[in-house]
């Protein structure tokens, strides 16, 4: 591993625990089993950066999943998720539960939910504590192109960490790094399914801020104006300001590097106030 040094988070990003399902009982076999699982997440996630596991039977039977950041090392991921764990048990005795850090998530549930995609996404409070962009409407724009791009390196059918991270000038001083990732459970079409969704909540809550993070079961996506992220020590290119360049890092390799001169419909809209004449070329 090299390029950025990365420390394990002490403090989680979000919780989600399942109201509507029951409690555990202390010193119940459910709670034996639990602490078995969350010890055999924290020990065997850190060789691959993503495991899922069982534990028990009939209704004792638990469901375990933990998941890395695919740019963290071994040691990072093992304290990360050994954290998760002695978190999780402290703050919950619900039957299903999940936590977030910067690094890792650790999910645990009475259900079986590998290989399940269902969308829940969460902003954690360090989003509205970004500032705002300046040039708004070129930020989103080039934010997007970045998001899509390797939201489709993650999801594609050949890749088996479903994880990219990447760079896009949006100035020749300014630099948005983006990452995203999926539960390696996941099928390519529900990644880039759960990936849009996220990117969808994106622009909802964070596109005028510098940075942002949503976070799901099966997925998360986060940007930043620095290098947050393990990876190429490949430098970013320089555009003309009529275009854009993006560089895309797929699994610890440089993908595609390339200008993009092109925008959809929807970011379309979004630069020009819905096409408002006062942002005809030439007058705004």
């Amino acid at each position: 591993m090299f390029g950025l040094h990365i420390r394990v988070e002490a403090d989680y990003l979000e919780l989600s625990c399942q109201y509507e399902y029951r409690n555990y009982s202390t010193n119940s076999t459910f709670e034996s089993n639990l602490k078995l699982l969350l010890d055999s997440l924290s020990y065997n996630t850190a060789t691959t950066g993503f495991y899922n596991t069982t534990v028990g039977e009939g209704l004792s039977q638990i469901y375990g999943q933990a998941l890395c950041r695919g740019d963290a090392s071994s040691a990072a991921c093992e304290g990360c998720v050994s954290n998760a764990s002695q978190e999780i048990m402290k703050l919950y005795t619900a039957e299903d539960a999940l936590i977030w850090y910067e690094l890792c998530q650790v999910r645990y549930s009475f259900q079986d939910f590998f290989s399940k995609m269902v969308y829940t996404g969460k902003y954690p409070d360090s989003d509205y504590q970004e500032k705002l962009a300046s040039d708004p409407a070129r930020f989103y724009t080039c934010l997007m192109y970045l998001m899509k791009n390797i939201s489709n390196e993650a999801a594609d059918v050949n890749t088996t960490q479903m994880f990219a991270v990447g760079k896009i000038n949006k100035s020749v001083s300014q630099t948005i790094y983006g990452l995203v990732q999926c539960t390696r459970d996941m099928s390519d079409k529900d990644c880039y399914s759960c990936l849009d969704s996220a990117l969808a909540d994106l622009r909802a809550c964070c596109y005028t801020r510098e940075g942002g993070t949503v976070v799901s079961r099966t997925c998360n996506v986060r940007y930043e104006l620095y290098r947050f992220f393990n990876g190429s020590t490949t430098s970013t290119l320089s555009y003309p300001a009529s275009t854009v360049g993006v560089e895309i890092i797929e699994e610890g390799n440089l993908v595609s590097s390339e200008e993009l001169p092109f925008m959809d419909l929807v970011t379309l809209k979004a630069a020009t106030d819905d096409f408002s004449s006062s942002k005809k070329l030439g007058q705004g």
